[in-house]
C-alpha cells in the first residue's frame, strides 16, 4: 500500500529566540515492511548546519543547527511510502522458551535485549490488568500480547492530548484513558512484565484520532526471535501492518521523540501547531 504524507509542525515565539540544535525523528523507517519511495524536508528559517544518523535503535535522526534569532520554527515533511507488512502474523516461532509466558529468551538474546526488559512500574496493579488476559489466553504467548492489544482498546478510554509529555503509565491505568502515546508506554510496561523486551514507537496511522483528524501516533514493539521487532497498537486492539508507518523507536518515549530540543530567551511564550494530512493509493 502506497501512502503520500504531508506534515508541518510550527513553532511561535512571542518574541525572537535562540534555538539549541534540535534532533528530528521525522523520516519513515527504513527496514523490510516499508519502502522510502521520495522524502523531501524544509526547515525554516534554514538551518546553519546539519548531519545526519542513525540511532542505536536504527532510527534516521537529523541535527539541525541555527545561528540566528528567529520568532519562528516551521519543519515540512512531504514523503511516499510504500508498506508491505499485510499480513502481521507471517512469522514462525520456534524457541520454547518463547511459547508461554512469562517468556524466556535464550541467553544471548536476554543480554542484548536487557535495556528493553526491565519495568519501571510496580507489578501489582499490572498483574490485576493482565490476570483475566492470561486467563482467557491459557498463558500462550502470542494470544496474551493480542488479547492484550483487545483488552486496551475495549477498556481504555481513548484521549486527544496534542501537547505535553507521556504520562506515567500508573496514572493512566488509574484513569483508564489516555492519548495514545500514553496508552502504549503502558502496554509496553505490560509486556515486559509478561517477559518480553517490549519498546515504544512513533508513527503514522492510516487512521483518524478521537477528533476525526489525523496525528502523530504512537504504539509499541516487541521482540519476537525469527520475526524481529513487531508492532502493536493498543489504541485500535490491532497487531501492526501495512496501516502503520514508523518513524522512530525508543526505550523510552523521549527517543522516539518527533522533535527534541529548546531555545532561550526572557520573557518569552511559545505556541505550536501541526498539520497532517495522509493520502493511500486511490484517494485524490
Amino acid at each position: 500500500m502506497q501512502f503520500h504524507i504531508r506534515h508541518r509542525t510550527s513553532y511561535r515565539y512571542s518574541r525572537p529566540v535562540a534555538l539549541d540544535p534540535h534532533l528530528l525523528r521525522i523520516h519513515p523507517r527504513k527496514d523490510a515492511a516499508q519502502t522510502i519511495r521520495s522524502f523531501f524536508l524544509d526547515i525554516q528559517p534554514q538551518p546553519a548546519g546539519m548531519t545526519e544518523f542513525f540511532d542505536l535503535e536504527g532510527s534516521q535522526v537529523a541535527q539541525v543547527w541555527f545561528d540566528s534569532m528567529t520568532d519562528r520554527l516551521d519543519v515540512s515533511v512531504e514523503t511516499l511510502v510504500e508498506t508491505h507488512q499485510d499480513n502481521p502474523f507471517q512469522f514462525i516461532i520456534t524457541d520454547p522458551g518463547m511459547m508461554n509466558i512469562p517468556v524466556e529468551y535464550p541467553t544471548a538474546l536476554r543480554t542484548r535485549l536487557a535495556a528493553y526488559m526491565e519495568p519501571t512500574t510496580p507489578a501489582g496493579p499490572i498483574q490485576r490488568l493482565m490476570e483475566p488476559v492470561i486467563d482467557d489466553c491459557g498463558e500462550d504467548s502470542m494470544s496474551a500480547l493480542m488479547e492484550l492489544t483487545r483488552a486496551f482498546r475495549d477498556e481504555f478510554e481513548p484521549e486527544l492530548r496534542i501537547f505535553g509529555p507521556t504520562r506515567d503509565p500508573m496514572e493512566t491505568l488509574a484513569n483508564r484513558s489516555g492519548a495514545c502515546r500514553d496508552l502504549a508506554l503502558l502496554f509496553v510496561e505490560c509486556c515486559r512484565h509478561l517477559g518480553f523486551a517490549a519498546r515504544f514507537v512513533s508513527g503514522y496511522w492510516n487512521g483518524v484520532h478521537v477528533d476525526k483528524n489525523r496525528h502523530l501516533h504512537a504504539w509499541a514493539e516487541v521482540y519476537l526471535p525469527q520475526a524481529g521487532w513487531r508492532g502493536f497498537d493498543p489504541n485500535t486492539g490491532l497487531a501492526v501492518a501495512d496501516q502503520h508507518i514508523p518513524l522512530a523507536a525508543g526505550i523510552t518515549p523521549s527517543g522516539a521523540a518527533y522533535i527534541s530540543g529548546a531555545f532561550w530567551g526572557s520573557d518569552v511564550t511559545s505556541d505550536m501547531s501541526a498539520s497532517l494530512h495522509i493520502h493511500h493509493s486511490g484517494q485524490d
